[in-house]
């Protein structure tokens, strides 16, 4: 793993953690054993490692929604793979919320690259919940709306009570409304 991308990794574990304002580059650079210098010569301030990492996390989220659609069969079921990986995250104790919500918590001008960047991320988390949709037959932009939402509000929930039980019930919601 080269230093740049150690340093990504490093920042978005912590992020993930304790939120992206927080994670100083003092901190990253301690985690990660990569010197503040190594760090701005690579992103040259602290907010293009940000962007670099989130650009690169969404990126590799949507690539593994793109190998469910080869691996999930069951096509109801590739429509709650999200659902499904947040229980894993529950069950091995990995859940810290969803960091491109935090972005644009941390972050709230609109016009700031890093909201712009994690609500691009959610309008292409969208648009997979529409194309997995169709995959069934079921053409409701509607329904693809529905299911972001109960997708946001079950992260919010899960962050206060991490239950699985919670998840279970938003997948049996989901499946009713799919019916």
């Amino acid at each position: 793993m080269t230093k740049r991308q150690k340093l990504i990794t490093g920042f978005l574990e912590l992020a993930q953690k304790e939120g992206i304002t927080l994670t100083g580059v003092d901190t990253i650079a301690e985690h990660t054993k990569i010197s503040k210098k190594t760090i701005y010569n690579n992103f040259g301030n602290k907010e293009g490692l940000v962007i670099e990492a989130l650009t690169s996390f969404s990126h590799n989220i949507q690539q593994n929604w793109a190998e469910e659609w080869n691996v999930i069969e069951d096509k109801k079921e590739l429509v709650l793979a999200r659902f499904s990986e947040l229980e894993m995250l529950i069950t091995n104790q990995q859940f810290y919320g969803c960091i491109f919500m935090v972005a644009c918590r941390e972050f709230s001008d609109a016009q700031h690259p890093l909201h712009q960047l994690a609500v691009k991320h959610k309008q292409a988390s969208y648009i997979e919940t529409q194309k997995r949709l169709t995959a069934l037959g079921i053409e409701n932009s509607q329904l693809a709306f529905h299911i972001e939402l109960l997708y946001e509000g079950l992260i919010v929930k899960l962050i206060a009570h991490k239950d699985v039980t919670l998840i279970s019930d938003t997948k049996e919601i989901i499946r009713n409304l799919m019916k």
